[in-house]
């Protein structure tokens, strides 16, 4: 009968109310899993592993809470050598130094988190299973992407304070092949769909797997919210970059925060007639027509918060159309575009005149 010593010294540890130790023998034992068995029961195992240590340093006070691990890639010395001899009989080149690395149970939590990520994969893809095993944490946020395992992307981005740029460009890419795909993509794509959690699954005939994606697209952007929404602007970056044209909602959603950013990326990929509707929605919100629509408290008045145009924008726009107003319809947004920054500039000067005088 094969033992476990492992398991049997963490027993022993365990029996003697030795916490610390006790974790010690099962983060060890997960970490010699990880560098030698790479295969999905292995993988179940470090996990396991990985989960006993946790538990054991949530049993010592927080202050006592963290185990001591040798550092991957120290030179150790064994018992019985020569401090000047090597194993062969030659100088030694200096002293053998040990190199020591405190673990506490946020660090962990961390190797826990990789490791489920790991075993989340093989148990999707169990052929990945060899590749999964000696990953490192951003190298599995583009597996885990690749298989459409977008929840456990967005955990271990988190948990690793990783940029979520990645998993919303993967998942925007993804959108626009089932969409231009047809009915190739539809049966796989119900599949990686059914392995993120989305509030309620829709499978009715009228609703199609790119509807679902498009919608786990939109609740993780709801879900994650970003400082100046910089994951809504690299989503419609990718969706323009491909030619793709940007749904309502998208639009809508980063309006609302960067009014400003959509119209630069809408310049960047030469959509003048997008750009102008924009900047009239714009100037029309600041005048008081839709303000909520841009994030927009109070519209312009004398009384109002101080309210700003991007102009600098709206001036390449302006030039972008000039130069191109022998198209007809350019011709006609300059035009317009001109009327409406004309009334605003008189409303401007009018409010700043009445501000002025009430001061």
């Amino acid at each position: 009968m094969t033992h476990n010593y492992y398991e049997l010294l963490y027993a022993f540890h365990i029996n003697r109310h030795n916490y610390r130790k006790a974790g010690t023998v099962m983060f060890e034992y997960g970490m010699r899993l990880g560098r030698e068995v790479r295969t999905r029961h292995g993988l179940q195992k470090q996990v396991n592993c990985y989960l006993a240590a946790m538990n054991c340093l949530r049993l010592i006070r927080p202050d006592y809470a963290w185990i001591v691990q040798p550092a991957s890639g120290g030179v150790y010395e064994r018992p019985g050598t020569s401090p000047k001899r090597s194993h062969d009989g030659e100088s030694a080149a200096g002293p053998v130094s040990r190199q020591i690395e405190i673990l506490e149970l946020k660090d962990l939590e961390k190797e826990y988190t990789l490791a489920r990520s790991r075993l989340t994969l093989a148990q999707h893809d169990p052929a990945a299973a060899a590749i999964a095993g000696s990953a490192s944490a951003v190298e599995m946020v583009a597996l885990l992407v690749q298989a459409g395992l977008y929840d456990s992307a967005l955990s271990l981005c988190q948990t690793f304070q990783l940029p979520l740029n990645s998993v919303f460009e993967g998942l925007a890419f993804k959108c626009i092949k089932l969409q231009y795909n047809g009915e190739a993509g539809q049966n796989e794509a119900w599949n990686w769909l059914a392995a993120n959690q989305l509030s309620s699954v829709i499978t009715t005939k009228e609703y199609s797997a790119t509807d679902e994606a498009w919608r786990l697209l939109s609740s993780y952007l709801d879900s994650y919210p970003s400082q100046n929404a910089q994951y809504h602007r690299c989503v419609i970056n990718k969706l323009l970059s491909h030619g793709v044209p940007l749904p309502d909602w998208l639009v809508n959603g980063y309006k609302a925060v960067d009014a400003a950013g959509l119209l630069r990326l809408y310049l960047n990929f030469d959509l003048l007639e997008p750009a102008v509707e924009l900047v009239l929605e714009y100037v029309d919100a600041l005048l008081g027509k839709g303000h909520q629509y841009f994030g927009i408290e109070r519209p312009l008045s004398a009384t109002a918060p101080l309210v700003w145009l991007p102009y600098v924008s709206i001036d390449q726009l302006l030039q972008a159309l000039h130069e191109n107003q022998a198209n007809t319809n350019n011709s006609r947004l300059y035009n317009k575009l001109q009327e409406s920054l004309a009334h605003y500039y008189t409303i401007v000067e009018q409010a700043t005149i009445r501000r002025q005088k009430s001061a």
